[in-house]
């Protein structure tokens, strides 16, 4: 059989595409050299070329690390080179650069020759490797179920195209908007004539030209209104700073510092954004469109929509959405492929009707994700987990199918999962590299918890102790608050006896609700990380519950660390931390540090007379903490910013928009003053 021209194949292609407004997946399987030359090929033919590779194959390729730096491009031919190790985010990435009638090529080695040593996202903690290229073959197998979209190319394959798939209309552009953008822009502009406080939502999946459409709304609002744009980087706004290279753009984080005067302030890709800072951003700018996206590879748009958004009690909230796709066509083969196959928007509606009480409820231990069998129990986890977490992103879908340290435990009603919790098996270190890891010169990877209460904590001999991390646990809306997330921790502690471990605990970002669910499972607070996440932009918080009581002194040392620690740790790395958490964070850990006699005096006389707050500061701060832990009353938030934090008065002046220090000093009197009554 002759070899392909693949420089006239994919030409024809191309052409039979323009026709249909189709996007196709190609794969190039067979020898790395052969897929190379191929490469070479295609790039003569097209100079407008994308390429994705961590081996450097074009001089304008983009390493993987690099490709969310592609995001709001575009290109007619994408190819994405398999040879170095298959990413899934890049996969997810690679798909959503390639236009409406364009081709996403893949190079590849055949599955069967797939090396497992070669592949860099093959290798997880301790330089353990996956025993079988379990996502690569599923991959594989999705090409072979949807034959039309995805067509692999093989050294011996025929040059035959493949049969034209349905021909798609685009969506229409008027005057250069679709009509659903025109709506959101005429919405938009009702809104901020009217000029009150509120917030506008515009979500859309991916290709949806959200972020042309707010560009539109800066340049068309710009004459008008003072404005300010913002996002995680530069690039994240590029599509909309194209349409209004005018206006000023203001990195989040210098939002916060600097609080440059604005009428209206404009966010691209909010649920990129810690929300923790997305809701200091509310307080200080009252008037505030954002949009996200809804499905992709970050991984945010689910959980953004459940934690942000429920949060914004007390603000006008206009939402609006973008359906219609503008890069490619509505009904796009290549779109619902990867959508499909990476689970970007999976089913959720695990157990939302609750029809056996919880205690009917099977527990179970999956063993082998990655295997083919249990695919259709996967997709079940990874919705579940799609549905309850803040971000989960396609690698993710790896992690589950290969990572061999992971445990997975489900609960399942009539065959439906309802429950997960994710383990990971991680510690038992020898006492040498316990001293390394302790003096920071070794960080093994994947042992967060080993490493953290070893490095950050300063129990030297941590990591020895063999633990079990709770790294994901979900439960079914219907099936929360009855006990089921209990019984998951429960059946995880079993576990844990059965394979002679020390401890399970649990490491994430904090915040109220979260804190009591661990109180609840009688785990204990042992650690709070000095550093803020950067996805959820939240401080991390270890808590352990105990298998084996060897544990028992170093819980108690851990414990009197935190007792010893908090009043100056809030001052300084915790003092931007949201009131809220702050509440929850003291009666979590217990913070019981009496006042005596002589502080006991400097409160009253803070409260009741003229003393100066920096003079009553050191007393003031561990009373009022000490009288928090002990209430369930949730305190003014003025109370932990300025006698708990201290934060600056100026920036407390600036946040309450009417007030002055005079003003704040004798509210916060007025409110030890009540603290005193109650406590």
């Amino acid at each position: 059989m002759p070899a392909i021209d693949i420089n006239s194949w994919i030409s024809a292609l191309l052409e039979q595409l323009q026709h249909n407004r189709q996007r196709q997946l190609v794969a190039l399987v067979g020898p790395r050299d052969w897929c190379d030359a191929r490469l070479a090929a295609l790039a003569a033919l097209d100079e407008a070329i994308q390429v994705l590779s961590n081996r450097g194959l074009l001089a304008a390729a983009i390493p993987f690390s690099k490709a969310d730096a592609c995001l709001g491009s575009e290109a007619r031919l994408v190819v994405l080179d398999l040879f170095d190790g298959l990413n899934p985010d890049v996969l997810c990435i690679a798909g959503g650069l390639v236009r409406a009638a364009g081709v996403l090529v893949v190079m590849s080695p055949s599955i069967e020759d797939w090396d497992l040593h070669a592949d860099r996202y093959a290798c997880w903690q301790d330089g353990k490797r996956s025993s079988t290229p379990a996502f690569a073959g599923y991959f594989f197998d999705a090409l072979q179920t949807d034959q039309q979209t995805g067509i692999v190319l093989t050294p011996d394959s025929s040059t035959h195209l493949p049969p034209p798939l349905p021909v798609l209309q685009p969506t229409i552009i008027r005057n250069g908007v679709t009509d659903e953008q025109a709506e959101i822009l005429q919405r938009t502009e009702q809104w901020a004539a009217a000029n009150q406080a509120g917030i506008v939502l515009i979500s859309a999946d991916r290709g949806r030209g959200k972020s042309t459409c707010l560009g539109l709304l800066v340049a068309r609002l710009q004459s008008r209104f003072s404005i300010l744009v913002s996002a995680k980087s530069r690039q994240t706004a590029a599509a909309l700073l194209r349409q209004a290279p005018d206006v000023e753009f203001v990195a989040p984080d210098r939002l916060l510092q600097q609080c440059p005067p604005a009428e209206l302030l404009v966010i691209d890709e909010a649920a990129m954004i810690p929300q923790p800072l997305l809701r200091q951003l509310t307080r200080l700018y009252p008037r505030i469109v954002m949009a996200t996206t809804s499905g992709g590879y970050e991984g945010t748009g689910q959980g953004f929509m459940l934690r942000f958004v429920a949060d914004l009690e007390g603000h006008e909230l206009l939402r609006l959405r973008l359906e219609k796709p503008v890069r490619w066509c509505d009904g796009d083969r290549l779109e619902a492929w990867l959508g499909q196959t990476l689970m970007l928007n999976p089913e959720t509606g695990n157990g939302d009707a609750n029809t056996e009480p919880v205690a009917a409820c099977e527990l179970q231990l999956l063993t082998g994700p990655g295997a083919r069998d249990s695919l259709p129990l996967l997709r079940q986890v990874y919705a579940l987990l799609n549905s309850a977490h803040y971000r989960t992103r396609p690698s993710d879908l790896r992690m589950l199918m290969e990572n061999p340290d992971l445990v997975l435990i489900l609960a399942r009603c009539q065959q439906r999962v309802v429950g997960v919790v994710m383990l990971n098996r991680e510690g038992g270190f020898e006492l040498s590299l316990c001293e390394e890891i302790f003096l920071g010169r070794r960080r093994p990877r994947g042992h967060l918890l080993a490493q953290m209460l070893t490095a950050q904590a300063g129990v030297r001999h941590f990591a020895s102790y063999r633990g079990l991390r709770v790294q994901r646990i979900a439960v079914a809306t219907a099936y929360r608050r009855q006990g089921l997330g209990t019984r998951l921790i429960e059946r995880a502690m079993q576990y844990g006896r059965d394979n002679s471990m020390h401890y399970l605990g649990a490491s994430f970002a904090l915040d109220p609700q979260t804190l009591a669910f661990w109180r609840q499972a009688h785990f204990t607070l042992v650690h709070i990380s000095y550093a803020q996440g950067k996805s959820s932009g939240n401080h991390s918080v270890v808590v352990i519950r105990q298998i084996s009581r060897q544990l028992d002194r170093d819980i108690e040392i851990l414990q009197q660390r935190i007792q010893l620690h908090l009043a100056t740790w809030m001052t300084q790395f915790l003092q931007t931390m949201d009131a809220d958490q702050v509440s929850a964070l003291l009666r979590f850990a217990g913070y019981d540090a009496m006042a005596g006699e002589l502080e006991q005096q400097e409160v009253e006389a803070f409260a009741g007379g003229n003393k100066p707050f920096e003079l009553s500061f050191a007393s003031l701060q561990k009373y009022v903490m000490g009288c928090i832990a002990r209430s369930s009353l949730p305190p003014d938030r003025l109370l932990i910013e300025k006698a708990v934090q201290n934060r600056d008065w100026k920036l407390l002046e600036r946040e309450s928009g009417a007030e002055g220090r005079r003003q704040l000093q004798q509210r916060l009197r007025r409110l030890v003053e009540a603290l005193m009554k109650a406590c």
